[in-house]
């Protein structure tokens, strides 16, 4: 299985450039019931451990993208210093030698905004996308290693969103975007309407060419070894929706052809040749409309093999190996990122790497040294090497960190009510007492289709590390309907958002009251996203929790399946088409049970969020003010759905330290 129908929340680093606003300064506003008391941003707790502040953890410095070169010899990557108050601090590429015996420099001749930078097969060329003046417009740039002067590629409609070089290095397939047309075709949104381009460049004459596609919007692309024949994923129109639920796989010659296509939609995973170009590897949806494969196709006889169905995880990324008899794959089961090998002889999935941290890709070399991001339990994402089982970290980009006193973080396992087995991550205060129960705040995932992965649990979404400094404990429950477990439990909360999956959440309180870790008087329960959703619905059938926090929370089922910008596709395989369902979407939507909240609620919500609309938290706000509850609305005015690498510091440190405030009052 493969990450399929989860709320899109976080995206790979390129496409979440493309399809994110510029953002400006946070507005906060609010009605607040109760005087909150909001603490310093450093301390020390009652047992004397220095805090960690919401500041701190905006100050992290980031790294992603890590792209080995095919010699194996250098890793270039992205990273992030977060510098600007109001807005996003752009990326630098920086470089690490493998051999560990070089500290990681910037990459020369590179600029703040650079990014999605890929070596040639051969190694002696990176090329790059490049910020323009024009905002959203970004060129194609070459670099050579060493050299400060940089090649433009210009000559094409639009601007380059995706590329991707030829086997043999002569050629790089490019993916462009027009700006939307103003006022947009009939039939289409505006801000969907811009047309998409496929151009190729020959780098033996430095000139670019248009291949015609039979689509009109064209969102992933990849070379067979042959050059002749391109794979591309498209779709009939340019909004979210089909990038991520209704997209195709086909194959077409480089003059626009169309050679094959390939059987059902398309997930996001990359679509790839084997190297004898007879085969492919890409993801597409299970019939339920949630769950996702990965599989090889063969072209010559149209049949396709899934990979690891028995393996009872999810893929995320395949990369063919040099000899075509296998794959090395990054999967996700139960809270653990692993690196894995598949052959082609049974296609099943053998661990061979286990990894921490939430991992979506990651780059191999012609010997198959793989350099990825990944974290610790006690250090943020750095760049890794790893060569079979054996891996080593090869940066160090936050070293302050190992000066913080972090508490014991712990994977947990419990039992639903009827009996299915569960997993989910605890992390402790440091020095906390081992006999006296302590107050715990249950924070969960997005998606539904995510999950809480071992490794760094400190982000402007991830709480974890900072409430533990300030004594709280953090539950982060992986409940049915979360991604890492098979397909059966990936669809477990069809039709039943807040039904079973909420008890399972429950029933993993209950385990930590019963071994003394949970103060049963000292409970709350919050998150962003469908986190947000389960908070809002925990607020209506509560009797436990102190207090709740909803951050970008879903309140209204039927509104948000139609008001999303990722369409029907998201919210109908769980309930139906909203429009023949509604029975259904109000017996699941938490503004239902708004007249049954008892307790303070804090909603927090981007006012520029397309994917959960802010109406959504404000529904909310108004149905319990009305009622005279204690709630309080916070929203901030230019923020997205997805605030990380969207906002400037001051909104990733308000987010943390409305949170910790709210706790800190109410527990």
């Amino acid at each position: 299985m493969t990450t399929a129908n989860r709320l899109p929340d976080r995206t790979a680093s390129s496409t979440k450039r493309m399809l994110q606003h510029a953002l400006s300064n946070a507005a906060i506003c609010g009605m607040l019931a109760t005087v909150l008391t909001a603490p310093a941003a450093f301390g020390k707790t009652d047992t004397g451990v220095e805090e960690i502040s919401p500041r701190d953890i905006a100050s992290l410095r980031s790294v992603a993208d890590a792209q080995i070169s095919p010699d194996g010899k250098t890793i270039v990557y992205e990273r992030v210093d977060p510098s600007k108050k109001d807005a996003p601090t752009p990326p630098v590429l920086w470089e690490v030698a493998t051999d560990g015996h070089h500290p990681a420099i910037r990459f020369p001749g590179t600029r703040p905004g650079d990014h999605e930078a890929h070596w040639s097969p051969a190694a002696n060329m990176l090329a790059l996308l490049r910020n323009t003046a024009r905002p959203g417009e970004p060129e194609l740039v070459l670099a050579k290693p060493g050299q400060a002067t940089v090649t433009h590629v210009l000559g094409m409609k639009g601007s380059p969103v995706t590329y991707r070089w030829s086997q043999d290095g002569r050629s790089i397939a490019i993916i462009t975007r027009e700006k939307p047309a103003f006022p947009p075709p009939a039939g289409q949104v505006e801000g969907e309407s811009g047309a998409s381009h496929l151009f190729i460049l020959d780098l033996t004459q430095m000139n670019v060419r248009e291949v015609p596609v039979f689509a009109p919007f064209i969102f992933d692309v990849d070379w067979a070894p042959d050059s002749q024949r391109l794979i591309l994923r498209t779709g009939q129109e340019g909004g979210l929706d089909y990038f991520w639920y209704r997209s195709k796989v086909s194959v077409i010659s480089t003059a626009g052809k169309l050679l094959q296509s390939l059987p059902g939609h398309a997930t996001a995973v990359h679509p790839s040749f084997s190297p004898d170009g007879h085969q492919l590897v890409y993801g597409y949806f299970a019939e339920d409309g949630i769950g996702g494969r990965v599989a090889r196709y063969d072209l010559q006889t149209g049949t396709r093999h899934p990979l690891g169905n028995d393996w009872g995880g999810a893929i995320l990324r395949a990369i063919w190996d040099q000899d075509g008899k296998g794959l090395t794959v990054l999967g996700f089961k139960g809270v653990d990122t692993a690196l894995a090998h598949v052959s082609t002889t049974d296609d099943r999935v053998e661990p061979f790497a286990t990894l921490q941290g939430e991992i979506f890709d990651f780059s191999e070399d012609h010997a198959g040294n793989i350099a990825v991001v990944a974290s610790t339990r006690q250090q943020p994402g750095e760049v890794w090497l790893y060569h079979g089982a054996n891996g080593r970290v090869l940066t160090q980009t936050n070293p302050e960190v190992s000066h913080w006193n972090l508490g014991e973080q712990r994977t947990v396992h419990w039992k639903g009510r009827d009996g299915l087995e569960l997993e989910g991550i605890l992390v402790l205060p440091p020095n906390a007492p081992s006999r006296k129960p302590l107050p715990l705040f249950v924070q969960v995932h997005g998606g539904p289709l995510e999950a809480w992965y071992d490794g760094w649990l400190g982000s402007w979404h991830n709480w974890a590390r900072m409430l533990a400094s300030h004594g709280i404990a953090v539950f982060m429950p992986n409940p049915r309907g979360s991604e890492g477990g098979n397909a059966a439990f990936a669809v477990a909360n069809r039709g039943d958002w807040g039904g079973q999956d909420y008890q399972d959440i429950l029933s993993g309180v209950d385990m930590l009251e019963q071994s003394g870790i949970a103060d049963p008087g000292h409970l709350a329960l919050g998150g962003w996203s469908y986190g947000g959703f389960m908070g809002m619905w925990a607020a209506g059938h509560n009797d436990r929790f102190r207090t709740i926090i909803a951050g970008a929370g879903i309140s209204d089922l039927e509104s948000m399946a139609v008001a999303t910008d990722v369409g029907f596709s998201f919210i109908s395989p769980y309930f139906g088409d909203p429009l023949t369902h509604p029975t259904e979407y109000a017996a699941h939507s938490p503004l239902s049970f708004a007249r049954a909240v008892t307790v303070p609620v804090l909603l927090l919500h981007g006012n520029a969020d397309a994917r959960v609309p802010p109406v959504q938290s404000r529904m909310f706000y108004a149905a319990l003010h009305e009622q005279g509850k204690p709630v309080r609305l916070v929203h901030y005015q230019a923020a997205p759905h997805w605030f990380g690498g969207s906002v400037g510091m001051d909104t990733e440190i308000d987010v943390q330290q409305q949170v910790l405030s709210w706790l800190q009052h109410y527990l």
